[in-house]
């Protein structure tokens, strides 16, 4: 079963368990009807789930006490991608555009992706060419097309150049 990532467990909350944790996804509604989360390769049933000021507060089943919830810091918790559902429009998964390549609209060929770093504006590329390795805002007027299933990017060689640090 195909899994992605969904929250990095901050620290306990409260003493009864709770856990606080960092969302890795835009789409807060996963955390809403959360049944199950799966951490270590083990399924752990989820008892309760809110989303709080920019942050997911989980409960877990068996876990009641600060020591018990203790154990989970910074793990990570995945659930099946057929209980995330669907992207929304120009939405993508940060491993399908790790490794694409991107093109000017003229189809010169700019570089590769080699990740994808975010500092809470947007998303940034990161984007290797012949010589260096660049920075650039994952936004519409730089990036003008992601061909996932061709692993392919368009972009405005203009606005590329002049946003690239």
């Amino acid at each position: 079963m195909e899994q992605i990532s969904i929250a990095k467990v901050l620290k306990p909350q409260g003493l009864k368990g709770e856990l606080k944790c960092l969302p890795l996804t835009e789409k807060k509604e996963v955390f809403e009807n959360l049944k199950f989360v799966f951490c270590n390769n083990e399924k752990l049933e989820v008892v309760a789930s809110v989303f709080r000021f920019d942050f997911a507060y989980i409960t877990l089943k068996g876990v009641d006490s600060i020591e018990k919830a203790e154990s989970f810091r910074n793990k990570t918790f995945f659930i099946s991608m057929e209980d995330f559902g669907e992207l929304g429009e120009d939405t993508y998964f940060i491993d399908d555009l790790i490794g694409m390549t991107c093109y000017t609209e003229e189809g010169e060929k700019i570089g590769e992706v080699l990740g994808i770093e975010n500092y809470g504006a947007t998303d940034i590329l990161q984007i290797k060419d012949k010589w260096a390795t660049y920075l650039v805002p994952f936004v519409g007027k730089i990036f003008l097309d992601v061909d996932v299933e061709n692993k392919k990017i368009i972009v405005n060689k203009q606005n590329y150049e002049d946003n690239k640090v």
